[in-house]
Parts: structure tokens; sequence; C-alpha cells
């Protein structure tokens, strides 16, 4: 009985493997190159799956691009290979030197292809990315000498292998080549399954079109941008190259000419000492457009934040402080990171795959024993934010998307509503109370358990259009915004309502952070702490002829409130010199007497060491789809605007032209000169850094130029 069974099954499994080589015979050229080919198509489709920079944790059409593409290419690939070796036969006839050079060649070209196939592979499983032409192009411009060590030293089982692999390349790709495209086939067959073959590479040339075009034509530019980088980096080494190569004749390359000797190497590691003594509980509240400005500023007989200006009063308040950038997504991320936003030469959206050296606050206070949470009210998927901001070390992750909670419903902010409205976003933003009682219930669960802890929050009532609580006093009036009011422009003559809703906004804010400080004050904790209040950006009213803020680094766009309240960390007092929002990390860890993290590219502000006041650069980058500028401020007193939407440089006195109406770049030309070569160095090296893997899978991100050569009239 059980040999029937056995017959019977292998009769089955003889039936099964019959008709895949007859299924194969209408797809590949020869059952050998079908089975090779469908052993490298699952190899590769492994390698991709299980990868931490996997492209399917994408989802959509970028998962069937993916499978597509694999299928595409080796099908291709058998059919190059087939033809490749029939033309091999025919030159085999030819004189015995000849077949030698020919064997010669076709290894040569071989090894060389797979080098570069597998050292991409290589790439894509340690830094995320395939390689790119730039890659290519870095290891043939450095010394060779220098490369090969580094890769002996640090690569050694890995180049060993690659070393192997092209060594059998070279020698064995001639016969094998002819080997797998040998055709037991009569040519009757050949010529009659040849349209079999054509039309299934067709169907999976369609199949692989159809997402590709659902990808570029998505109406998401969050989605669009993530989707098609991720097609670019992280599908397959041979697109990577090919796109990166088209790329080369619309755009000049990105040199690899940073310095290492000025890079700090990732062997580096940041050491607090066992036992930190002074750890503070540290509290960040985030406002939307909160200007420099507003602090200390009456309106209509009333102080619009009266507890921000007590806190100030008692605390620290820095008047030279500047947010990064002029939008969001490009601003928040770097109170917490320390890192400028600049690291693409497009709007560059987050992905949890990103290569490069990250280090948050929560990273760097979960080491020393604190507790760590992000509470906001804002959607922190707005441009994948908060796929940057996801850490391990992040106790709790409160957003408007992952509160489960019905949000605000958006429609006077078109990029949000258009996001949500399409799908890309789930939430628009949380009721700032809301938030509040969120914080505050977190913050008590801390308080009892003596817990030191690090809580960044985020208040929105403050973005236009500036919406507060139907219940809610609106005590600046009038405040109705007319329906030829919106984000970025509106009539010179509604600005006087629109200042009033948004003041009545920051207002409703204000008002949140008067209730966690008499939480902490009733708690007798307030002074034992650092609470800092900072604008995340700024807010533009017609100044300039501008609206809103996600437009060029304008001064109403840049220079934000920040305010400390921490008696026994910092001295109270007014604070000038000039702050930027990466240095807020450095200067909080040189107050707790920690060493400065070498992933921070901030300074410590308060340090005895700090660089003078009149030669420190502040750094700024706005890119999104209607605006790419940086600048460059030097002193807290000259800075220069390069427009590169408008392709347009100009140079402003800051001390004596606070609102940036005269241009000075014609009558200081030298200043000019010195201030644009300093801010395309920077520009330059930023960009460097993050395009080449030469650099970012061994060195943190580089320093900031330094000023003190500029020469000022």
């Amino acid at each position: 009985m059980n040999s029937t069974f056995h017959e019977r099954d292998s009769t089955a499994m003889a039936a099964l493997i019959q008709k895949l080589r007859t299924l194969a015979s209408f797809v590949f050229p020869t059952s050998r190159l079908a089975l090779f080919c469908c052993l490298m198509f699952a190899l590769e489709l492994s390698l991709l799956w299980s990868s931490p920079a996997t492209p399917f944790e994408v989802g959509g059409p970028v998962s069937w691009v993916s499978i597509a593409w694999l299928g595409w290419f080796w099908l291709t690939i058998s059919w190059v290979i087939y033809v490749g070796g029939q033309l091999l036969k025919r030159l085999k006839q030819t004189a015995y030197w000849s077949r030698w050079l020919i064997a010669a060649g076709v290894g040569l070209l071989s090894s060389l292809l797979i080098f570069m196939h597998v050292g991409s592979w290589g790439l894509f499983r340690q830094a995320g990315q395939f390689a790119n032409l730039e890659a290519f192009r870095f290891l043939l411009v450095n010394p060779p000498l220098s490369i090969w060590h580094d890769l002996a030293v640090a690569e050694r089982i890995a180049l060993a292998t690659v070393g192997v692999v092209v060594a059998m390349a070279f020698f064995l790709s001639e016969p094998f080549i002819q080997f797998l495209s040998s055709n037991p086939r009569t040519e009757t067959e050949t010529v009659s399954r040849g349209f079999y073959c054509r039309s299934t590479w067709q169907c999976i040339t369609i199949l692989l079109l159809i997402p590709t075009w659902i990808i570029v034509s998505d109406q998401s530019a969050i989605r669009r941008s993530t989707w098609i980088q991720t097609v670019k980096s992280r599908v397959h080494p041979v697109p990577t190259i090919a796109i990166s190569t088209l790329e080369q004749f619309f755009r000049e390359p990105i040199p690899a000419d940073l310095e290492t000797s000025n890079l700090t190497p990732l062997t580096v590691k940041w050491s607090p000492p066992a036992q930190v003594a002074k750890r503070p509980s540290i509290l960040i509240l985030a406002i939307e457009s909160l200007r420099a400005d507003t602090v200390h500023l009456s309106h209509q007989g009333r102080e619009i934040l009266p507890n921000i200006n007590a806190l100030a009063r008692r605390g620290t308040q820095f008047t030279n402080a500047y947010a990064q950038s002029t939008h969001s997504d490009y601003a928040d991320v770097c109170i917490v990171s320390s890192l400028y936003p600049l690291r693409t030469r497009e709007h560059h959206y987050y992905t949890s795959a990103d290569p490069w050296p990250k280090t948050l606050a929560f990273d760097v206070f979960k080491e020393i024993g604190y507790s760590t949470a992000i509470i906001s009210s804002q959607n922190e998927g707005w441009g994948n934010m908060d796929q940057f901001l996801e850490t391990p070390n992040l106790d709790l992750f409160y957003d408007a998307q992952r509160s489960g909670r019905k949000t605000a419903e958006i429609i006077r902010d078109p990029g949000m509503a258009h996001e949500i409205k399409i799908g890309a976003l789930s939430a628009g933003k949380l009721e700032d109370s809301h938030t509040m009682d969120r914080a505050l219930d977190w913050v008590t669960e801390q308080l009892d358990k003596e817990q030191p802890f690090f809580l960044s929050m985020n208040f929105q009532s403050s973005h236009f259009p500036y919406e507060v609580p139907a219940d809610f006093d609106k005590p600046f009036q009038p405040c109705k915004l007319d329906a030829d009011v919106s984000f970025m422009m509106y009539p010179k003559e509604k600005t006087p309502q629109v200042r009033n809703a948004f003041y009545n906004g920051i207002h409703y804010c204000d008002m949140q952070v008067g209730r966690i400080i008499s939480k902490l004050e009733k708690e007798g904790v307030l002074d034992d702490m650092i609470v800092i209040v900072l604008g995340e950006n700024g807010e533009a009213f017609h100044e300039n002829g501008r609206c809103g803020h996600a437009q060029e680094p304008v001064q109403p766009m840049i220079h934000v409130a920040t305010v400390v309240h921490a008696p026994k960390y910092f001295s109270p007092g007014v604070e000038s010199y000039p702050l930027e929002h990466i240095d807020l990390l450095p200067t909080l860890l040189g107050a707790l007497e920690l060493p400065p993290h070498p992933n921070f590219q901030g300074i410590d502000t308060l340090s005895k060491n700090r660089i003078p006041a009149e030669e420190r650069l502040l750094f700024f980058h706005v890119n999104n789809v209607s605006h790419q500028a940086e600048a460059v401020i030097l002193g807290g007193r000259w800075k220069l605007m390069m427009d590169r939407s408008k392709h347009e440089t100009t140079l402003y006195d800051l001390q004596n032209d606070p609102t940036e109406s005269k241009d000075l770049s014609a009558i200081h030309q030298e200043l000019t000169s010195q201030l644009l070569t300093t801010l395309q160095a920077w520009r330059s090296n930023q960009l460097s850094y993050y395009h080449h893997p030469a650099y970012y899978t061994k060195y943190f991100p580089p320093p900031a130029p330094s000023g003190k050569e500029i020469q000022t009239p």
C-alpha cells in the first residue's frame, strides 16, 4: 500500500515538474535559464523583504513595482544571456587568440557588472539604499588604497565574499553563459514559442508601468515624494544607478569634497557620567507661529501672553532666537534633533528607512534614566515627521493621528485639507485643551513615581485660520476671517482682523501653558525643572508683502519667541546671543554639565567657550512646493538670503533695518560675496554629507562653517 502511495506521489511530482518546465518554456529561452533566473528572483526578493529598509513597508504601488521590476529584470536578463550565449557560440569558430580575447572580455565585463551589482546590494543591506552613480564615482575619484584600507578594516568578510564572487565571474562567466544558454529545443520550437515569450515580457512590462503611473500621478505630495524616493533608492540596484545617471544630464553632480578631518567618526560614543548628578525634568512647549515680538506685547489694553510673559520675567528670554525653517516639517524636528533640515535638493519627506545618523533628545535623556514623551495637537504625519520622530526610546507618542479622537476639520489650510481629503493623512489637529489634559495626566504619573521626564509638546490653535473653541471668549476683536482671507494671501486692509484672530489663537495657547505651570507650581516642582516655551516658526502679516509662513526665510517667519524658566540652571534676564533651534539640546546638555553629543550640529550657546557673538553664523533652509531658499545671519546683524525660486540674492542690515526693506547687496559687495560663499559652502557640505554613503556611514554630520574670517563694514 505504501509503495503505491509513493508511486502516486512520484508520478504527481513528475507531472508537476513537467508542467512547470512546460510553463517555463513559454517564458524563458531555456529551462536552465528559467531555473537560474527564478532562483535569482527568489533570492533578491528575500533580500528585499528581510532588509530593515525594505520597500514593502511603504506599501501601495511601491510593493507592486518592486515585485514587477524583479520579474521584468530577471526575465530580460535571461534573454540577454541567451542571445549572448548564441553569439559566443558563433564567435568560438574564430581563431584561438580571438576566442581567448573574447573569453577575457566577457569575464572582465561580467566581473565588473557583478561587482557593481553585489556591492550595491551590500550597501543597501548596510545603509538602507542602493549605490547611485555618485557612489561609484566616489570610488573612482578617491585614492583606491585609502578606500581599500577602510573596507579591509571595517568590512573584511563582505569584501572577501565580493572578491571571491568577482574572481569566479572573471574565470567562469563565459562557460557559464554558454551552459545556461544551451538550448535543447529544436529551431522550430524556439520560433513557435517566441510569440509567447514576447507576450509574457510585454505583460510584465505593463504590470510594471501601471503602478509606476499610479506613483507619479498620485495627488498627495507627501505620498508621491515618499514613493518616488523609495523607487529611486530602495527597489533594486539597476533603477537606482539608471535614474541617478539620467539625473546627471539635468543637474550638476553633488561633489564628494568634504574634508573628513573635520568630521567626527561614528565610532565616537557619547559618554555621560555613570551617575548624573543633575536630572531635572524638562518640558518643551512649542507653539505654532509664535513670533518673537509677541512676548510682553499688549493689544487692546491687555497682555496677549500673560502666562508666558510671567515665565519670561522670572526666567531667560532669548531675544535673538530663530527657527531653522519657515515650514513645520523642517522646523519642528530640529528642536529635538539638533540637525539642520537641509538633506536633499528636493523636499525631503522623512521615512523610517532614512540611512543617516540621527540621535533625538528622547534617545539622549532615556540613556540617563528619563521617561520620554511627545504629546502634540498637530498631526505629526505632516511631512512624515512622525517617521523621523519615532524611536524605541520614546515612551509615549500621542498626536492627532494616534489619539483615536475626532480631530478638528481642516478647511482653510489648503495643504493639510488636501492630504486629508485624498487619504494621505487621516486626522487634522487636536483641540489644544485636550492635548493639555493628556499631558497633565502623563506628568502626574511621572511626578507620582518621582521619575524625571522629558516631554515635548506642540500647540496648534495659533495656526491659520487660528481656530479656538466656540465657547472661548475671544478677547481681541474684530477677528472674523472673511472668505477672501487665505493662508498665504489676503487683502492688506484685512490685516487687523487677521492679526486679532492670530492673537486670540496664541492667547488660547498661552492659557494651556498656564494650566501646566499652575500644576507644576502646586506640586512644588516648577523651580526644579527646565521649562522652555518657543515658537516652532513665525508668521507674517503683510510684512514685505508676505502673509502666513512656509515661504522665504524672512524675519517674521523665522524670528521666534524663546523663553526658558529654569532658575537653578539658567541665569534669569535677557540673552541677546544669537541662537538657532538646533542649539537647544546642546545648551540643555551644557546646563546639566553633560558632554556634547557628537551627532548634534548645534552649540551650547551659554558655554564660556562659545563663538564670539559677532562671529556667530545661523543658517536657514526652506524647500517646499512654492519656495526654495537659504539664508545666513552673521552676528545677529547681517543677513544674506538666497532665493532659489526667484534667482535673487539680497543683503540686509537687521540692526538698522529689521523689516528687511532695503537690499544692501550692491552697496556692500564684498560682504555679500563672503556671506554668499559661506552659505554655498554650508549648503554644499550638507548635500555632500547626506548624498554620499562614504560620509554618512562613517561620520556624524558636518559642523557649520565659521564666520571668523568674514570682514564686516
